[in-house]
């Protein structure tokens, strides 16, 4: 009878301790849950409105490309900085912010919360989509992911260890006057010359990366600022879609046809919302 007391209390203590370990592993891992998603959000935050700007002034230049033809002032020496070292600068500056979120985010689990999730998507989709070298005619600002990564690098600056993008003074120094700075723009410049060319043939696929970087661009911004009261709330609607478009607006609308005529938007599919007009930017 006494061995049969001792085996029940002995089994009771172990199943005590047990229970007792996995609660302590339990709240362990909720309080490192917390933290976890405490820093991501203090990350995102803290770069929130950086990345915000930068993705409205990228946009806001694709809109000006595509749809404001912009590109009449590329013979024009007066403008021919704002056309060719602006239009740099700026997809410089979109990767600079870019690479500093990715590289901050390297060190935290950045993907437990939906909102970072869909930004983790978000910005792989931009990746994925400057990168993508298998639609012939659509070769404009190509860029693979290393001059990707390569480009936001230069770009970036630190100060006391906080790092940030250089003001665009500095950029166009560089630009004009550093040959291995320059060097990593020299892809943007020559998308610019085929743009103008296929302009002047009127080749409209040659627009058909920048139109889907513009929309992923303005559902970046809409995940950044989802109640739409940041700046540039005017100015966030879509231009006209392209083929094979993956953003929120045109995912939920039938996939054109590799058949079907490029003659202007997929029907159902986003083409300017409420997008305010566009002026140049100074």
């Amino acid at each position: 009878m006494t061995d049969v007391v001792s085996i029940v209390i002995a089994v009771v203590s172990l199943v005590g301790s047990l229970i007792a370990t996995g609660f302590t592993g339990w709240i362990t891992y909720y309080v490192d849950e917390v933290k976890r998603r405490a820093d991501a959000k203090k990350l995102v935050m803290k770069y929130r409105d950086p990345l915000l700007l930068a993705a409205l002034d990228l946009q806001s230049r694709i809109w000006n490309l595509v749809q404001q033809n912009l590109l009449r002032f590329h013979a024009n020496e007066d403008k021919r900085d704002l056309i060719y070292v602006y239009t740099a600068f700026l997809v410089g500056q979109f990767l600079s912010w870019t690479y500093i979120l990715r590289r901050e985010a390297q060190f935290l689990r950045f993907s437990t919360q939906k909102n970072n999730r869909e930004l983790a998507r978000n910005l792989e989709a931009l990746m994925e989509t400057f990168s993508t070298d298998t639609r012939p005619g659509e070769e404009p600002f190509m860029l693979w992911r290393g001059q990707q990564m390569a480009i936001g690098e230069v770009m970036t600056v630190g100060d006391g260890g906080q790092l940030y993008c250089m003001g665009y003074s500095t950029f166009s120094h560089k630009y004009k006057n550093e040959p291995d700075f320059h060097r990593w723009f020299i892809p943007i410049e020559k998308s610019i010359g085929w743009l103008v060319d296929a302009h002047q043939r009127r080749n409209r696929s040659a627009t058909h990366r920048l139109r889907r970087l513009q929309h992923l661009l303005i559902d970046l911004i809409r995940i950044l600022d989802e109640e739409g009261v940041g700046e540039g709330k005017g100015k966030r609607g879509y231009v006209t879609a392209a083929p094979a478009c993956e953003c929120n607006g045109c995912s939920r609308v039938t996939p054109v046809s590799p058949s079907e005529k490029d003659d202007g938007p997929r029907t159902g599919a986003p083409k300017s919302g409420n997008h305010a007009p566009q002026t140049l930017p100074a």
